[in-house]
């Protein structure tokens, strides 16, 4: 069967605006922000990418039909790149005027050029920022907490893929120009439209798994406005500013300070057996034991692997171990009352000032780490990171 160029591009335009428009409603439904919010503005990119380019194989606009649809299709990856950066927590405003940058570039090349060399011109400028784009939204995919998830490695897979195959039309474009055999049977408009179809259909549907699970665990978010959830418990980014000044204080008069994670293992497991409804309820049943067990001058906040994370003073182990011993029962009495709540793997890890040092990086790795341990060892419920210097098989208190 052969695929002519205007039956491609036509499956493109319908495959790429089902797909949009669904995820954009999908998204206004659910009343979506962050990554949600900055995916659906990349949907909504290309599918005003689409209708720019068919405005000017109508007639319509001309110089400025081409470089408003280079210019958006550069978006698309952009907000792809921004919505991964803030599924992870990091912040978002370098790479928004990056993306920026890049836009306005590949549309002022396009205008420049279209006198000269028509549709063709300033396309190695989209086609240099796409291959930018599309490789850092790949990498940034595969950062924690989203590399833990599997639709991430998904979704990288396909954003690399799409970055090469720019780059090596790029290359092509550059030595042997758009009219060579090569580019124009292999690397042409038809190749394009296919991976444009790929890249659509693979993206919407991985970004609407993310986005439910992201959902499932911060379901809170989009209550606040002031880095606190509707329930009490700081968003990570909130929390992370809050212990580095806590910490940095400390450290001038050397006080006690322990960052404790409690950490409720299996619950994508509980999710594919009983519903989200339950891992929700699971979820809540944490994050109110964390409320109600830890310290009343104790920060409580989320941390960015879905886990809940507590800053507390602790002059001592032994007083760590008090903290994390009240927490670990605390989440135990709460998940009793949930159906299903047993199956849950609870584990308390403990970071301390006293033995790591006063760096709110390194105490949080720690702390996550035993928590980790202490959740899949049957005899610990709270285990407390040991120092560097100390073997991993660290001192572990049971309650």
């Amino acid at each position: 069967m052969n695929l002519d160029l205007f039956s491609v591009t036509v499956m493109t335009a319908i495959v790429a605006s089902v797909a949009s428009l669904t995820f954009i409603i999908d998204t206004l439904l659910r009343r979506d922000t962050g990554p949600g919010r900055l995916w659906a503005v990349a949907f909504f990119c290309g599918l005003a990418t689409t209708l720019a380019y068919m405005a000017w194989s109508a007639g319509v606009g001309g110089a400025v039909s081409v470089a408003v649809g280079n210019a958006l299709f550069v978006s698309v990856p952009g907000f792809m790149l921004l919505g991964c950066r803030r599924f992870n927590d990091r912040s978002v405003l370098v790479s928004s005027v990056a993306v920026g940058t890049l836009a306005v570039i590949t549309f002022v090349a396009a205008l420049i050029e279209y006198p000269t060399r028509g549709s063709w011109g300033g396309w190695w400028a989209m086609a240099a920022s796409l291959v930018l784009l599309f490789g850092s939204g790949a990498a940034e995919s595969l950062r924690s907490p989203m590399r833990g998830l599997r639709s991430a490695w998904a979704l990288s897979t396909v954003l690399a893929a799409a970055g090469l195959f720019y780059a090596v039309r790029l290359v092509v474009f550059a030595v042997l120009g758009p009219q060579s055999e090569l580019f124009s049977r292999w690397l042409g408009s038809l190749s394009a439209n296919i991976a444009t179809v790929i890249l659509t259909m693979v993206a919407a549907i991985v970004m609407s798994v993310l986005r439910s699970q992201r959902t499932t665990r911060q379901r809170y978010e989009w209550l606040t406005s002031n880095g606190v959830a509707a329930d009490g418990v700081m968003l990570p980014r909130t929390f992370s500013g809050a212990l580095a000044d806590i910490v940095e204080r400390a450290s001038w008069r050397q006080e006690g300070i322990a960052v404790i994670v409690l950490r409720a293992d299996g619950l994508d497991e509980i999710g594919d057996a009983f519903g989200g409804d339950v891992v929700d309820t699971i979820s809540a049943a944490c994050r109110h034991a964390a409320r109600s067990y830890a310290p009343a001058a104790a920060l409580v906040g989320e941390d960015g692997d879905g886990q809940l994370v507590i800053c507390t003073l602790a002059e001592s182990t032994a007083d760590a171990r008090r903290v994390g011993s009240a927490l670990f029962r605390g989440a135990i009495d709460e998940l009793t009352g949930v159906d299903h709540g047993r199956l849950a793997s609870v584990g308390v890890g403990v970071g301390l000032t006293s033995s790591l040092g006063y760096d709110p990086g390194i105490l949080m790795s720690a702390a996550r780490s035993a928590a980790l341990r202490a959740a899949r060892i049957a005899e610990a419920s709270v285990f407390v990171a040991p120092p560097s210097t100390v073997p991993a098989d660290a001192d572990v208190a049971s309650s």
